[in-house]
């Protein structure tokens, strides 16, 4: 990729966050209001379905300069991915906690994990360039497989939570946020 198109990248995923940090506050806001037990928080569900986008935005480009490069990075990427699956799964069962529809928001239990993925993805945006540069092949082959899992975890999660979204009929406990 070229370094316009990265700054092009780069302006969106700032427009992004800008975008995901005011969703934020929003659902902070709500947080205060809303009947909630110790550990729980309230999020704009479009943030949810907005983190894996971010995501692809973040480390996209290094997965895809990595595994088109060689077949056995594309082998590892599969792997990683495949392994990324069944944890998003079960941090969208560990998270959820309730729809709160009138609002289009989502209850969930806080998670470290989460904020340590984020910055994962946020480091290996910021060394892409060096990764680029690699020359060591266990080192490549093991950050691809991290990337690979990486990503799948959050589109894995961010899809289970939208199903318990949609399929959750319960009514808000929060009405009146």
């Amino acid at each position: 990729m070229s370094n316009s198109s990265n700054a092009g990248v780069d302006y969106v995923v700032l427009a992004l966050v800008i975008f995901m940090t005011i969703l934020g506050r929003r659902g902070v806001r709500q947080s205060r209001v809303a009947n909630l037990n110790k550990g729980e928080r309230q999020r704009p569900i479009l943030i949810t379905w907005l983190d894996p986008v971010l995501a692809v935005l973040f480390v996209g480009s290094v997965l895809w300069g990595l595994i088109t490069s060689d077949v056995g990075r594309l082998v590892i990427a599969i792997v990683g991915g495949t392994a990324g699956v069944p944890l998003g799964v079960v941090r969208a069962r560990t998270m959820y906690v309730r729809a709160v529809k009138p609002y289009k928001s989502v209850v969930f239990r806080r998670s470290t994990l989460e904020y340590g993925l984020l910055s994962v993805l946020l480091v290996l945006r910021i060394i892409e360039s060096s990764i680029a540069k690699l020359h060591n092949d266990v080192a490549t082959y093991a950050l691809t497989g991290l990337i690979a899992f990486a990503l799948v975890e959050s589109v894995a999660r961010t899809f289970n939570i939208g199903l318990r979204y949609h399929r959750d009929t319960r009514p808000a406990v929060n009405e009146e946020v």
